[in-house]
């Protein structure tokens, strides 16, 4: 059996039989993946500092039939301690939720492992959750290839609107003359903020900041389209109501 070294993050934990756990881990070299850590529950094993959510590691596995398995893990950032924050746990398991939402297992996505990192990151250095989350909305749809329309009309492709407006059917921008009845208005300025995000480079995005206004139109923009793409609720957004 090949042993294979990659370096992921663990995104979700499930308890499998008494000693062990079934990790779901977003690797930089196969994607999503589901990895048995054997054994891990037991007192002094050397996987159970590596084996729960919010630890990006260095993993050496191997395959076995249909299921990988941990050989041995050593620890290359620890993102736990957000857990242990009420506000920033459910702000961390948010951005999760997105990764695990949008990507099927296997499919690998160096850019969206990256974006979490960094967002991470940048929650554990103190920066407003609320603006982490709405990069991290943009961005993710910049790299999964789901981005709305935002440089000119989805129907006449006209450019120089100067009335917007958002279709989440058509996934874009609408002109005064092509909208419909579903369609949200949105600020010019707004579109301008949301397509310089989109076009930042992932080491710049601590430099990005905006005021809770901004934050809030950008959120009526990105929440209701994310679900509409993943045609289901967010669930962990049921507990923002409690930290607003």
């Amino acid at each position: 059996m090949k042993l294979i070294k990659t370096k992921g993050i663990v995104l979700k934990e499930i308890n499998f039989e008494e000693s062990s756990k079934i990790l779901t881990v977003f690797t930089s070299d196969f994607g999503k993946i589901q990895v048995l850590s054997k054994n891990c529950k037991r007192l002094l094993s050397v996987l159970s500092a590596v084996s729960q959510p919010l630890m990006y590691c260095e993993f050496v596995i191997r395959k076995t039939k249909d299921i990988f398995s941990i050989s041995s893990a050593s620890v290359i950032e620890s993102f736990f301690e957000l857990s242990q924050d009420v506000n920033l746990a459910i702000y961390s398991g948010y951005l999760i939720e997105l990764v695990d939402s949008f990507l099927e297992f296997e499919q690998k996505n160096e850019d969206v492992l990256r974006l979490l990192l960094n967002s991470l990151y940048l929650l554990k250095k103190g920066k407003d959750p609320e603006v982490v989350s709405r990069i991290f909305e943009i961005k993710i749809l910049v790299y999964t290839g789901f981005f709305p329309q935002f440089t000119q009309c989805v129907k006449c492709q006209r450019k120089d609107i100067t009335r917007a407006f958002f279709s989440f059917k058509n996934s874009g921008l609408t002109c005064e003359k092509c909208k419909e009845e579903n369609d949200i208005e949105i600020e010019i300025e707004v579109v301008k903020s949301i397509l310089v995000i989109a076009a930042t480079n992932l080491k710049k995005l601590n430099k990005i900041s905006f005021d809770r206004s901004l934050n809030d139109k950008i959120k009526t923009i990105t929440l209701p389209y994310i679900k509409v793409l993943l045609q289901t609720d967010i669930k962990i957004l049921d507990f923002f109501k409690f930290i607003q």
